[in-house]
């Protein structure tokens, strides 16, 4: 298995505002819930295993252990919830389990109600984890955007709308939501959606929610497992070098490239093919962050103050879901 050799984010103070840090033997236990949860009826789906796959080979593994040898184990789902032991972390696993299972079998309902009844999740937690959750799944951002009949004009959009998005992706990776900073992951979702959906208004596509969320569940992007690794990964020494602001970017980047390409083929671009495009493209994002990473520092800094409040309003309710994301954007 290879792994990201990425730069490492620089680590925010709300980072540490959470609290939130795991034993490599903690964070292996959250990624044995996850397949738990995939396993609830008996065998991973497919399509979910592919997407399990996609997320969990960005990681560095802990010796002997594979992605194949991981979606294989038969877990002991209530010794791995004995691991946690602090509400951070429990707090942590059980929205990133959430995450995961953002349309649940029930089965996996199952498991969710034990999972939150064995790390003592209370009431007002759960409440808010599932609100936001349940909330990102109507999120759309809007997108009016003109087509272009000028190549060098379209081009030109299309890298900007690409960098602009890119950078905020970048931002949003390296300041997560104390308490519920699967929120950030969720926004990241919204923000490449629409990053999509303006590319293929460009060429003159007109592109809904679902055709935007099938092309990057194709790539691996914008899916339950993602999001889930991601929110677990990002705030834990062990991975950081593989998330945050790094992979964010680099993932958002190469979205607008492929993306790119996708419309201008009509839509028609084998999916094997671009999957092939996006890796190389990842790889470009990684180094273009290189070059970026001091403008979103700078940016994540100017950015601060604005955040935390828009943080602190989705946590107290005054905020959905939907609005918090259309206020993050605008930041961009």
């Amino acid at each position: 298995m290879s792994t990201m050799n990425v730069v490492q984010p620089t680590t925010r103070p709300e980072t540490a505002v959470t609290g939130a840090t795991l034993s490599p033997q903690e964070a292996l236990a959250s990624l044995r819930v996850l397949v738990c949860i995939a396993q609830a009826n008996g065998n991973i789906a497919p399509d979910e295993r592919a997407a399990l796959e996609s997320a969990l080979s960005e990681l560095q593994l802990p010796s002997g252990v594979t992605v194949k040898s991981l979606l294989e184990e038969k877990v002991d789902f209530e010794a791995q919830m004995r691991l946690f032991t602090t509400p951070e972390s429990r707090d942590l696993l059980y929205q990133s389990a959430l995450g995961f299972a953002r349309s649940p079998q029930m089965e996996a309902n199952k498991l969710l109600d034990r999972l939150r009844s064995g790390l003592q999740i209370g009431e007002e937690r759960a409440s808010l984890a599932k609100r936001i959750i349940g909330e990102a799944k109507d999120t759309l951002l809007p997108s009016n955007i003109q087509a272009s009949n000028d190549p060098a004009l379209r081009a030109s959009e299309v890298k900007s709308d690409t960098v602009k998005y890119s950078v905020l992706s970048g931002v949003l990776g390296s300041f997560p939501v104390p308490g519920v900073a699967i929120a950030t992951d969720l926004a990241v979702v919204a923000v490449q959606v629409k990053l999509v959906r303006d590319i293929g208004q460009r060429w003159g596509h007109k592109v809904d929610k679902q055709a935007a969320v099938s092309l990057m569940g194709g790539l691996g992007l914008g899916t339950g497992a993602r999001i889930a690794v991601s929110n677990l990964a990002e705030l834990f020494p062990v991975w950081g070098s593989a998330v945050g602001a790094t992979a964010s970017f680099a993932s958002t980047y190469a979205l607008g490239k492929v993306a790119d390409k996708y419309f201008e083929g009509g839509m028609q671009t084998d999916l094997a093919e671009l999957k092939s495009e996006f890796q190389n493209a990842r790889t470009e994002g990684q180094q273009v962050y290189i070059g970026q990473k001091e403008q979103i520092e700078a940016r994540g800094v100017q950015h601060e103050a604005a955040l935390k409040s828009l943080n602190a309003e989705l946590t107290a309710g005054k905020l959905n879901q939907r609005e918090y994301t259309g206020r993050i954007e605008q930041l961009a």
